[in-house]
């Protein structure tokens, strides 16, 4: 049964018959519950560690950066495992159910400190690595194989592009839905105290993204299981044995020319994202002095950027091809981010600043802040589908021109160049925030005037940078729709 599947995956005939639109969405719910526990984390992890816990910001952001970088090793291992997996179960879901329970039960335990490790930051910095390192492991077996079973389900070259942008949408619809509406339902300033402040509203945050995380991994496990292919009777490769394979799996993939700029180009882009929303929770408490609405509102308008982005990423790659795509992704991120550090860095307009039109009063800076912060991500709502659709394209020409299925290896070291990115610029964001001299806990009369300036200034400005830096390594990206095609017809030849 699986031969006549593996041949139409292979031609190019009716591909939405495949793929077709309501599959996407199922698919996209596993992305929904990778976007509670991740973005949860990215968004409140260094004010949780730091604000609530009372850690050291260099310890918090090494906290993180070790579970990420763990992560990005695990990933490739992952990735050879799940493909080379034989089971009447196909080589995807198992590891999805496994991995997205383990993930699910570790993102609540993540904010909980048992009370016999807080007689030190030492020990609630360990307790950290060690809830972190187990939670990036269950993601690590639920993500990988999720995201090549994307790969699979969908193979036209536009059809790609959908699919990933689609995912991302989901994305962010939980991203809003979750971590920026937790402003408004776990994080209400009350009685003059910082909502961010107190543990307690990290527990209920957590019990609650616990809890939809594991429903919906189950719901996407049992939705595209219809995709899965009985994999037993496939010939296993025992030449050299498993880590001789590995390494030669590995080495192939490094080492195929057709992915190494996108490598490139998703790392250091990803250096800057994360660096941006690492810092931006800082900036809307600090810099900015936003009301708990207004933090749901600035928060919540970075996920409708992106998700437009993702939206409109397909209509771009018909335009301009993928990496003309990323290329006005990432012009649009730059120019929204260099707006703001225009507008609030050169005290051309204070965070705080309204103007009257009759007797309306209009908070300007507020809308202004949230058009261009929105922008930048909407650019990386185009750049990010975009990337991973590349991706996909790659290893269909190994595919190819190899006969090997590497669909999980392929999307394992796309997603180990984002990890290390992550993982070093969890580090560079703890650095930041001691560099500038950003003091824990608070002094009772706030941050200096220079601290926050400064916190603007790596926000805004150093973001832009690193993402103009990043469009310079795209720009060697070889693959067009027409060389993917011309490659599918010699390969039926």
């Amino acid at each position: 049964m699986t031969e006549p599947k593996d041949s139409r995956r292979q031609s190019d005939a009716a591909p939405e018959d495949r793929c077709p639109t309501g599959a996407m969405m199922t698919y996209s719910l596993g992305e929904c519950a990778n976007s509670l526990v991740m973005n949860g984390i990215f968004g409140f992890a260094m004010l949780f560690y730091t604000k609530s816990l009372g850690l050291d910001p260099k310890w918090a952001g090494l906290a993180m950066s070790v579970s990420v970088f763990w992560e990005a090793i695990t990933e490739p291992v992952m990735g050879h495992i799940s493909d080379h997996t034989r089971s009447r179960w196909g080589r995807r879901h198992p590891y999805m159910l496994v991995g997205g329970l383990i993930m699910a039960l570790c993102s609540y335990l993540i904010w909980t400190v048992p009370e016999a490790l807080r007689s030190s930051q030492t020990t609630v910095f360990w307790y950290l690595v060690v809830m972190n390192l187990l939670l990036r492991t269950g993601l690590t077996m639920f993500f990988i194989p999720y995201l090549a079973l994307g790969f699979e389900m969908c193979q036209d070259y536009l059809g790609r592009s959908r699919i990933q942008g689609m995912r991302w949408v989901f994305n962010m619809i939980a991203n809003f839905a979750g971590p920026a509406m937790a402003w408004t339902f776990f994080f209400k300033d009350q009685g003059g105290v910082q909502a961010t402040t107190v543990e307690s509203n990290y527990h209920m945050m957590g019990g609650c993204f616990a809890l939809a995380t594991a429903v919906l991994v189950l719901i996407v496990v049992w939705r595209t299981f219809r995709w899965h292919v009985d994999t037993r009777h496939e010939v296993v490769s025992s030449n050299g044995g498993w880590f001789a394979g590995f390494v030669r799996e590995m080495k192939q993939i490094l080492g195929d020319r057709n992915p190494r700029w996108v490598f490139v180009f998703i790392f250091i882009v990803c250096v800057g994202m994360v660096v941006v929303s690492s810092l931006q929770m800082f900036v809307y408490d600090d810099f900015m002095k936003f009301s708990s609405w207004q933090k749901s509102l600035a928060h919540g308008g970075t996920m409708v950027g992106m998700a437009l982005g993702a939206l409109i990423s397909s209509r771009l790659t018909a335009l301009f091809d993928k990496r003309g795509a990323v290329l006005v992704g990432g012009m649009i991120s730059i120019g929204c981010n260099l707006a703001l550090a225009a507008i609030f860095l050169t005290g051309w307009m204070s965070p705080g600043h309204e103007i009257k039109i009759g007797e309306t009063t209009v908070p300007l800076a507020l809308i202004l802040f949230v058009l261009f912060h929105a922008g930048y991500w909407l650019g990386n709502g185009i750049v990010l589908p975009v990337s991973t659709a590349m991706m996909a394209d790659v290893s269909e020409i190994h595919r190819i021109q190899s006969g090997q299925n590497k669909d999980g290896a392929y999307s394992a070291v796309f997603s180990l160049a984002m990890r290390m990115a992550i993982s070093f610029s969890l580090m560079v964001s703890g650095w930041c925030l001691s560099g500038i001299g950003y003091q824990v806990p608070a002094p009772v009369g706030g941050q200096t005037q220079a601290a926050i300036w400064q916190l603007g200034m790596i926000t805004f400005v150093a973001g832009a940078l690193i993402c103009a830096v990043s469009l310079v390594a795209i720009r060697f990206y070889p693959i067009t729709r027409d060389r993917l095609e011309e490659i599918r017809r010699s390969g039926r030849k």
